[in-house]
């Protein structure tokens, strides 16, 4: 998705990382969304897409706090949890 319409889903990351960090959650939160800020600030869409589905540790750390959350419908959803149980 991030390949296909990276302003819309970069938009959406921010969009929830400004209202997240709004909200004043825990300071373990605060540090791992100003991560999320600087990392879609920096990498390119093609480098994001890569390190969002990376098996590295701090891909792995940030998953726990993606930013991503309403890119995909719940359709497209159920379909990548079909898809994974097929494999």
């Amino acid at each position: 998705m991030i390949k296909i319409d990276p302003e819309a889903v970069i938009g959406k990351a921010r969009s929830n990382l400004n209202s997240w960090m709004a909200r004043r959650e825990g300071a373990a939160s605060q540090a791992a969304m100003k991560e999320w800020l600087e990392l879609l600030e920096s990498l390119a869409p093609e480098e994001l897409a890569s390190f969002i589905v990376s098996e590295s540790e701090c891909a792995t750390r940030m998953r726990q706090n993606s930013p991503f959350a309403g890119v995909l419908t719940p359709q497209e959803i159920w379909a990548i949890k079909r898809g994974n149980e097929a494999a």
